[in-house]
């Protein structure tokens, strides 16, 4: 009997949650390939996917481990992490792609180093403005949507990009790796996994984002050729970096910038670089006294992960720029009231009410109202009546 082949996958994807020639459409900070389509995933949508890994390229790639061979260059691997920064002058805004992302100085994390030396506290709000958040690209193809609004053209024959932020799913996606790591060989060409991923929609407002809400691991209908790997667009090439001294002249809003190009150029010698740490930025922001110490991303706007655009590069509808969400506090209650209102403490929902079999907790239809109420969030029931609700409507 024939031994198995290992997965090159098995306990790499593991390891790591713990620690074009064609021209096509442009972003202010990704490249698009010719043909290869930008997948966006609906509030309270369910997607089959099939994430396609890719012949990584980039020496630096923020994932690289040699002694795991993760990541390496020549090898495939299933996501391109980098980093973004959100600059602010006056009212205008900017999303610029960190030059850490691909092993290189970035100005703007410079600055802000250097104002943490110089005694700034990291909850001050111009520290917490300019730092980096990472986000991750992904080859995907969409084999099956329940978002009625969206169309997925040729899947078979489809690849798409999908880039969002670490916490709205590679958070979610770590966890499910860790607790079973024999999911780790989802994205191998032969012996990989399809994704269910069930997307809850979150509101602000009137508006709704979709955040991963859960990820179950399902048998492929069908496996790929090691062949396909040379189609597989390559996300290393679709980052826009700038040179260092465009991103230097764009944060310090210098009224010449020098001739911007894709990507980096070489560095030149360090004396002739002009030092971030010594210049003041020329910002209309007012100056506000610092908040209490919280943690750094607990008022981060967790749509656009506190860069305020969306993966198009356009102004985040949830946080319109800003970059932080709202307490609970201030969505519920207008400004003016807001200084004279306690903030009460949050009452347990679920935990209140007698939880029987086949019942829900809050008083709602049970495999019906689920992901449709606030109550939802947080039930300890949530996954078996949201299986009651797939059986229910596979019986329609």
């Amino acid at each position: 009997m024939a031994k198995k082949k290992r997965s090159k996958f098995k306990g790499k994807t593991t390891a790591n949650a713990h620690r074009q020639q064609q021209k096509g459409s442009k972003t202010n900070h990704l490249r698009i390939p010719k043909g290869v389509e930008v997948f966006e995933a609906a509030p309270g949508s369910r997607m089959l996917m099939d994430v396609m890994p890719y012949i990584v390229t980039d020496g630096k790639h923020p994932d690289r481990d040699d002694e795991l061979e993760i990541a390496v260059p020549g090898e495939l691997w299933y996501k391109r992490p980098y980093k973004v920064h959100r600059i602010q002058i006056g009212e205008d805004s900017s999303f610029i792609n960190c030059p850490t992302s691909i092993g290189k100085k970035c100005p703007i994390c410079e600055y802000r180093a250097g104002l943490l030396e110089k005694g700034a506290s990291w909850d001050d709000d111009e520290v917490k403005e300019i730092s980096a958040k990472t986000r991750n690209l992904y080859i995907i193809k969409p084999l099956k949507s329940s978002d009625n609004t969206k169309e997925y053209k040729d899947l078979e024959d489809s690849f798409h990009v999908w880039d969002i932020s670490q916490h709205l799913f590679q958070k979610q996606l770590n966890e499910e790796l860790e607790t079973d790591e024999d999911n780790g060989v989802f994205p191998d060409l032969e012996e990989g996994l399809s994704l269910r991923i069930r997307f809850s929609a979150e509101k602000y407002k009137k508006y709704e984002f979709a955040s991963t809400s859960r990820i179950d691991f399902e048998k492929r209908d069908k496996q790929y050729s090691d062949e396909v790997s040379n189609d597989v667009p390559n996300l290393d090439e679709m980052l826009i970096i700038y040179p260092y001294e465009v991103i230097h002249a764009k944060f310090f809003a210098l009224e010449e910038e020098p001739h911007a190009t894709d990507r980096p150029e070489e560095e030149e010698e360090e004396e002739q670089k002009p030092d971030p740490k010594e210049r003041t930025r020329k910002t209309t922001k007012p100056e506000k006294e610092p908040e209490k110490p919280a943690d750094e991303d607990d008022d981060t706007c967790i749509a656009c992960e506190g860069t305020g655009v969306n993966s198009k590069g356009n102004e985040c509808r949830i946080c319109h720029g800003e970059g932080v969400m709202p307490s609970k506090e201030e969505k519920k209650t207008p400004p003016k009231e807001q200084a004279k209102k306690t903030p009460e403490p949050v009452k347990e929902k679920a935990a209140a009410k007698k939880e029987t079999d086949g019942a829900c907790p809050s008083g709602f239809t049970f495999g019906t109202d689920c992901e449709e109420k606030d109550e939802c969030n947080g039930c300890n029931l949530w996954s078996e009546c949201m299986d009651e609700k797939d059986r229910l409507e596979k019986e329609e």
